[in-house]
């Protein structure tokens, strides 16, 4: 229930405002919010976001964020290794090529968002 009341003193007139308060706590200590706060982490570096952009499309070869980013190897596979380890992404081998994707098992929904976005304003600057 939302009231104009800004403090528990004001909201001393309600019986259940101490329950509604422990409501709020114990769902916001809820394991799916550490995940949402692991996932946003993982996608708020500029760089991470565009890898997550372009698995988005289709499955992607190292070899191609590389080409595509010109920022050295090492940097490209720490934040490959950082999408890893948040459980946004997997790998794969196809012949001696690391294919990278993103996992099947995750919740997919805030970078659904953000790709849906980018793809929509890209395709309103081309035109």
């Amino acid at each position: 229930m939302v009231t104009g009341k800004c403090c528990p003193a004001d909201c001393a007139l309600r019986e259940d405002w101490e329950d509604e308060l422990n409501q709020v706590k114990n769902a916001l200590e809820d394991p799916y919010v550490d995940e949402m706060e692991r996932i946003l982490k993982a996608v708020s570096h500029p760089l991470r976001l565009k890898i997550l952009l372009m698995l988005c499309n289709r499955d992607q070869c190292v070899c191609e964020f590389n080409w595509i980013f010109k920022e050295s190897p090492t940097q490209i596979s720490n934040h490959l290794k950082i999408l890893k380890d948040a459980g946004i992404i997997d790998t794969y081998y196809r012949s001696n090529h690391k294919i990278y994707r993103l996992r099947e098992d995750t919740d997919k929904t805030i970078i659904a968002f953000l790709h849906q976005v980018w793809k929509k304003n890209t395709r309103q600057n081309t035109r």
